[in-house]
């Protein structure tokens, strides 16, 4: 009777162990699937393979653009293409304040670029990326006094997430800490302004349409360029790459034309107009940037566990029915202390003096702990000090999204990267992420259509390029879509946008879209705060070494859940 009842109960938990184990067997196979094909860090591991191509193609690539997209697309190219041609229409970058070594002494402001003098930040891939593809890159932030130091500031609303060191053998991957200014600069100057790539040029201009090939419909042979006196002329391209932004002029270019229409539509593709989707989370930027002096930063009271060079509290409000809001504090580039609010709401809501921003972090609402004293003190002092504050305000545009990788009739010799093709909510700092990435499957696909002693791309070159940046970029946007694809795609970026009540959700959709998932990422963060397996994957979801798979890990979900029960709150 004894052994009965022993077998009664050790049957099932054999089967639980069985179970679990299938579980997570199935759970690495397709983790393994989408590191492969949905992750950069493969790509990444492979930009300095072309430093052995024997052959460039003949021919120029044109980069319509030179802001971070357009900088990373010409620094991949010249190892593809003889020549490599950036179209920029600012003229002051051509000159030594476009390249300078500190970009907060710049005289000249970018007039194209709304952020430029708002919060900036990377996640650590970008740095990772940016050292496979400048090797001198360390020694150019040391000479810019941009401070390159461990990505371990984390919290969930005020209560901080321990960084994973130990699991990353004590040495987690770093990421540097400057202005859009100063990183725009440094890049700049890494691609222009050292002589390490002669084949890059960069000329004023604005590109204003493409030119097909008289006798190929399916190519450009160039492009169509305004000069600064107006003059127009043409530019011979071998490859055209959209890098011009939110203004995504490759629409208008390719829609006047005569590519992506509807008459010519096939397999179910879109035409260039259906394929814009697009949501307004209606996210507003405060920014004041303070010039303090020496005296004013030893006064500062930093604390303990950081150090002034890297100084950084970054606040997200757990309760967003004030609208999300969001408060940062850091050093940045110079001696100079950024002070940020972000807030979405249907106002027009600005905060544009250090006495608005400390009323607006009184008003919020910590999950446990509160926004530390030192934060209160440091404005407190700054705003004796009387430093030179240089405020700005920026109504983030709405998401948006160029669905190329769906659109019928595209040149096979033109692609569009970083915000040209998807812009995304910035606080999550995944903008030059997207770039990056675009950048390197760039590279990736360059590598792998190339044959010695090709002259020309081939005729399926934008089509592989597209999908491939689709299956690298798209989990930034697509989880919006959460009804739709909710077992793959699972980052934070629109699902939490969703949550907003100022939000307006895609047309055809509603709010609720996500609230499950939503409700799962809160408390995966709650736990984040206090299980070294939790924190590790909301550090690598965060800092771009992550898979959308990761936060559904059997065991993790298990844990996610049964804490939720045990201290539901």
């Amino acid at each position: 009777m004894v052994a009965l009842l022993r077998v009664a109960v050790q049957l099932p938990l054999l089967a639980l162990v069985f179970l679990y184990g299938i579980l997570i067997l199935a759970w690495r196979i397709l983790r393994q699937h989408i590191f492969q094909h949905h992750s950069g860090i493969p790509e990444i591991g492979n930009l300095g393979k072309t430093r052995t191509l024997r052959q460039k193609i003949d021919g120029t690539a044109v980069i319509c653009g030179g802001s971070i997209a357009g900088l990373f697309s010409a620094r991949v190219c010249s190892d593809f293409f003889e020549r490599v041609v950036i179209v920029e229409p600012e003229e002051w970058l051509t000159s030594e304040d476009g390249m300078r070594r500190f970009g907060w002494e710049q005289e000249h402001k970018r007039t194209r670029v709304m952020q430029y003098n708002s919060l900036h930040g990377c996640q650590a891939l970008v740095y990772t990326g940016l050292r496979e593809l400048f090797p001198d890159l360390d020694d150019q932030c040391g000479y810019s006094k941009i401070v390159i130091f461990p990505a371990d500031a984390a919290n969930f609303a005020g209560t901080p997430i321990p960084a994973p060191v130990e699991s990353y053998g004590g040495h987690l991957p770093k990421t540097f800490v400057c202005s859009r200014a100063g990183f725009e600069t440094l890049l700049r100057r890494l691609v222009l302004g050292q002589g390490n790539y002669s084949n890059i040029t960069q000329i004023i201009g604005t590109v204003i349409g493409v030119l097909p090939e008289s006798d190929n419909s399916s190519r450009l042979s160039g492009v169509k360029i305004r000069r600064a006196d107006l003059h127009i002329e043409e530019l011979d391209a071998s490859l055209v790459v959209d890098c011009t932004g939110a203004t995504r002029a490759g629409v208008k270019w390719l829609s006047q034309s005569g590519f992506g229409n509807a008459d010519v539509l096939v397999n179910g593709k879109l035409s260039l107009q259906e394929a814009k989707i697009s949501f307004d989370q209606k996210l507003h930027y405060s920014t004041l940037i303070c010039n303090a002096t020496p005296d004013t930063l030893k006064k500062l009271p930093i604390p303990s566990d950081q150090k002034l060079e890297t100084v950084f509290y970054l606040f997200l409000e757990d309760d967003v029915s004030q609208g999300r809001r969001l408060f940062a504090l850091a050093k940045t580039d110079g001696d100079r202390i950024i002070v940020f609010a972000g807030q979405s709401s249907d106002e027009n809501v600005k905060y544009e003096s250090l006495e608005a921003m400390r009323s607006l972090i009184q008003s919020f609402k910590a999950y446990k702990d509160p926004i530390p004293q030192w934060v209160f003190k440091t404005i407190d002092i700054l705003d004796e000090c009387q430093p030179e504050i240089h405020a700005s305000h920026v109504r983030v545009p709405p998401t948006s999204y160029i669905q190329y990788h769906k659109t019928a009739n595209l040149p096979s010799n033109f692609v569009a990267l970083g915000d040209s093709v998807i812009s995304v909510d910035p606080l999550y700092g995944q903008g030059c992420t997207k770039a990056f990435l675009g950048a390197a499957v760039l590279h990736s696909v360059l590598f792998a259509k190339l044959k010695a002693h090709t002259t020309e791309l081939p005729t399926d070159f934008s089509e592989q390029f597209f999908k491939e940046q689709f299956n690298k970029t798209d989990s930034f946007w697509q989880v919006t879509l959460i009804d739709q694809r909710l077992t793959v795609y699972m980052t934070c970026m629109s699902v939490t946008d969703y949550g907003i009540p100022s939000t307006t959700p895609l047309p055809g959709e509603d709010l609720r879209i996500g609230s499950l998932v939503r409700w799962y990422l809160r408390r995966l963060q709650i736990l984040a705060t206090k299980d070294a397996h939790a924190a590790r994957v909301y550090w690598d979801g965060s800092m771009g070494f992550g898979t959308s798979i990761d936060i559904f890990h059997p065991l993790l979900i298990f844990k996610t859940l049964f804490n939720a029960i045990i201290y539901y709150g």
